[in-house]
């Protein structure tokens, strides 16, 4: 199977097992289409970081470009949220509440310290959708 395949695959087998009942992403982005979720990989393949289950977490496209971003500016707070993602693939099931505050606490002690920041082209790093999360809206 050609690696797309295998990344669409993966995430369809994801969301079998974690079953997004609360309707969001990991980052608590609101789902508007399953199909649309991408597979995020925990430890990174080029580290080493295999394409299977317990390497991934279920993102929206947006949200993975966010992380991304996170990676880039912020690593303390990247690996934090990686970490919680490797929790939730231990136990199984999506993100509980607690989970959920801890996320949203990273995401938005991010956004404080860099809310202000721009690109080289002069927009706004942290785009209006990445503010517009599901988990306590």
């Amino acid at each position: 199977m050609f690696r797309g395949g295998m990344r669409k695959q993966i995430t369809a087998d994801m969301l079998k097992i974690y079953k997004p009942i609360s309707g969001l992403d990991w980052m608590n982005y609101r789902i508007v289409r399953k199909s649309d979720m991408t597979a995020h990989h925990i430890h990174k393949k080029e580290h080493g970081g295999k394409l299977e289950i317990p390497n991934i977490a279920l993102l929206l496209p947006h949200a993975h470009q966010y992380l991304n971003l996170i990676e880039c500016k912020d690593m303390g707070i990247y690996t934090d949220l990686n970490k919680i993602f490797k929790i939730v693939n231990q136990q199984g099931y999506e993100p509980d509440e607690q989970q959920r505050m801890i996320i949203e606490y990273l995401l938005q002690s991010f956004e404080a310290d860099h809310k202000e920041e721009r690109s080289k082209k002069g927009k706004l790093l942290i785009k209006t959708e990445y503010l517009q999360r599901g988990f306590y809206q």
